[in-house]
């Protein structure tokens, strides 16, 4: 259906008077009259009722006409909807999180949206499994992850984000809770939590072979599946476990973050996006974290 057309119908309709309608659309009036004319046509069927005087509607030009507004409405704001995707770029982002992004995001996409506020941000909480489908399958713009899972994507690119360590976490009603640095042999007694191997970011076998090698030997070991519930065996004193330093930012409250002495595994953490994904306010962030990249050393 030409909306140029309905137009046309629609203010001869609301007029009841061609004359009223050609000013109005600032057409001539044989214009008007061929125009409505030709949509008669096309539709098959008059929806007008002209003779010297007056206007008037047909049945089908009643029905028309009652519904026209709401086409008119729909396609304007159709067409508004399609030249703005042309002219700007796309609105929204889709930014996937795990937790290991947590010391430097906040700062990071609250100085985004300021500098960018027509931009829209929703995050998403994720494991790290579930964020690598989802990037993958171009459902999540941005997402997070260390190096070495990087290095094994074929369709994923990256910058560096942060750089973080693993800190020991124990509860805060744990002997250990004040103290500022332990040694492995202060946890040589404990039961261990991890997580699950499939959904965490550190393969749960580099982790306890890391703790092995420095002459640990858990007392049982408690596997969970995301880093909710290791915080809150950790916060129960159920057992000891190990997070990223900088998410003491989050789980401070509940937990107890200590350094480790002999034993420490260094982490470099990435923004990741699908090459495919053509989402060009993720160009925007993108550029946005390289300049701070920039100010902060961090190459």
């Amino acid at each position: 259906m030409d909306l140029q057309k309905l137009k046309a119908f629609a203010t001869v309709a609301r007029h009841r008077s061609f004359t009223k309608a050609s000013i109005e659309l600032f057409i001539s009036q044989p214009a008007l009259s061929k125009k409505i004319s030709d949509f008669e046509k096309e539709l098959g069927t008059a929806l007008l009722i002209r003779d010297n005087r007056t206007v008037e509607l047909t049945e089908a030009g009643k029905l028309l006409y009652s519904e026209a507004a709401v086409l008119l409405k729909f396609g304007e704001d159709l067409e508004r909807k399609v030249r703005q995707l042309g002219e700007n770029p796309d609105q929204k982002l889709n930014i996937g999180v795990t937790g290991i992004e947590y010391g430097r995001l906040m700062k990071t996409l609250f100085g985004f949206h300021n500098r960018h506020p027509e931009i829209e941000l929703s995050i998403h909480k994720h494991t790290a499994a579930e964020i690598r489908n989802l990037i993958l399958g171009g459902m999540i713009d941005i997402g997070y992850q260390t190096r070495f899972e990087v290095e094994n994507e074929q369709y994923v690119e990256s910058i560096p984000f942060d750089r973080d360590s693993l800190s020991l976490v124990v509860s805060k009603f744990h002997r250990l809770a004040n103290e500022k640095e332990a040694d492995i042999n202060a946890i040589k007694d404990e039961r261990y939590v991890g997580i699950q191997p499939t959904t965490d970011h550190i393969p749960f076998s580099r982790m306890i072979n890391m703790l092995i090698e420095n002459g640990y030997n858990p007392q049982g070991v408690l596997i969970t599946p995301n880093v909710d519930e290791l915080v809150l065996n950790v916060a129960c004193g159920l057992a000891v476990g190990h997070l990223f330093a900088k998410t003491e930012n989050v789980y401070g409250g509940l937990l107890s973050f200590i350094k480790t002495k002999d034993y420490s595994m260094d982490i470099q953490i990435d923004m990741v996006w699908n090459r495919n994904n053509h989402n060009r306010a993720r160009q925007m962030l993108i550029d946005f974290v390289k300049e701070e990249n920039a100010a902060l050393g961090l190459a």
